[in-house]
Order: C-alpha cells, then structure tokens, then sequence
C-alpha cells in the first residue's frame, strides 16, 4: 500500500460510483452492486483507429465531498444509480485512492483491476470491493439529445 500523501483524499471520504449498466446490479439481491461495476475498462484501439485509453489512470469515482449525487448522474451520457465507496475500507483491501489531476470532483483507483482479470485474486479483491459497496440511489437517466 502506497502511503498517504496530505493531499490524498481522507479515509472517511465517501466515493460515487455511477452505474453505467443495468445489468451492474445483482438480479437476486437488489441492494448489491455486481463486481465488474468496479472493473477498470482495458486501453483499446477504436475501429476508427484512434486509440481509447480505456482507465489506464484508474478507476474514476467522484469525491461526494465535491459533487452532489445528481451532478454525477447528469454528467454520464446515461446512468441507473449510484453506489458509494468508502476511501477507508478500499484502502483497508490494499488499494491507493488519490485526486484525479485532470478534474477536482473525480478520484482515482489506479490498482482497481482491470475488465475480466481471469485472476483468482484479483476477481476476489472485485468481490470485496462490491462487498463493501452500498445502492445510493436507483434511477434511469439519459442526457437529452442537443
């Protein structure tokens, strides 16, 4: 575990992850969030041939101390809900959690594992982590058409 730096976000900080699928929420417990809600999307080249970083930076939350919940669904192009994370227990599973640079209402989880690790213990970390994820808030939302 990397050690804190001042400007690290606090143990207590409470952390929105938006849920960008449907199917993120576990069909037989409607107050769990499936692992691959936390699974960092892999670098990819686009058909276009452009490449997408996918989240080699890590996985982006949003620090509830900097935005309100209904900000983080009106930033997504379309959403269902909200989980929150707490700072303190990811770090308590041996993650790092920092500020995102490039935008002050968003940290970063840049040991989060990526998609499909087909890793034992990595897949099983993805557990803990939904495992101490709690539904904030259920919703359907799609930004309008401009």
């Amino acid at each position: 575990m990397n050690p804190q730096t001042p400007l690290d976000p606090p143990c207590s900080t409470i952390a929105y992850r938006t849920i960008r699928r449907k199917d993120w929420f576990d069909p037989d417990d409607d107050s769990r969030v499936k692992a691959e809600a936390f699974m960092r999307r892999r670098p990819r080249t686009k058909k276009d041939g452009s490449h997408d970083p996918g989240d080699d930076d890590g996985l982006s939350v949003f620090d509830s101390h900097r935005i309100e919940r209904q900000a983080c669904i009106e930033n997504e192009l379309s959403c269902y809900g909200i989980a929150t994370l707490h700072v303190g227990s990811i770090r308590n599973l041996g993650m790092t959690v920092i500020r995102d640079p490039t935008d002050e209402r968003k940290l970063l989880i840049p040991d989060m594992p990526l998609e499909n690790p087909n890793n034992a213990r990595l897949e099983a970390l993805l557990d803990s982590v939904a495992e101490t994820a709690r539904i904030a808030v259920r919703c359907k939302w799609k930004k309008p058409q401009v």
